[in-house]
């Protein structure tokens, strides 16, 4: 994408989070039991995220701190100190862990920094890296995310 290009689609945007060209990698894998998940989700040494469980609301873990005492885990987002981002989500057989960050030589897509207020209280965001992809028949459409942490203030 040319420089003037990219200014424009940033001039447009009525926020102070402009679009920036990255490339990135994207993996993913399975894992078919509870006891693996937790496993896999301890071995990437979360520094912050949160985790759903089945039968309980959604929870805030940090520093590698997952104790689900056996429960269900549905879905969970998490970053390490390395600037990775982990999700897993359960598709109702196993659970798919995916993997989505800046890399050399990865596929070259916009990238745009976006906050969500979370359930927390009403100054706790969450925030994300959003990734977008071009398609030709459509433009630039957003494909993939990375959790980046909480942060707190308005």
């Amino acid at each position: 994408m040319e420089k003037e290009d990219l200014d424009f689609i940033n001039s447009q945007l009525k926020t102070k989070d402009d679009f920036t060209e990255v490339r990135i990698k994207v993996s993913s894998k399975s894992v078919g039991n509870n006891e693996d998940v937790v496993k896999e989700i301890k071995n990437f040494s979360p520094a912050d995220g949160w985790i759903s469980l089945q039968s309980s609301p959604a929870k805030r873990i940090q520093n590698s701190d997952i104790n689900v005492d056996d429960e269900h885990i549905l879905a969970g987002e998490f970053y390490n100190l390395n600037g990775l981002s982990l999700s897993v989500r359960f598709d109702g057989e196993k659970w798919i862990f995916i993997t989505c960050h800046e890399i050399e030589g990865g596929n070259l897509v916009l990238k745009r920094n976006v906050r969500q207020l979370s359930k927390i209280n009403d100054s706790t965001y969450l925030n994300y890296d959003v990734f977008y992809k071009f398609d030709a028949d459509f433009g630039y459409r957003p494909f993939c995310s990375a959790f980046t942490g909480f942060t707190e203030g308005k």
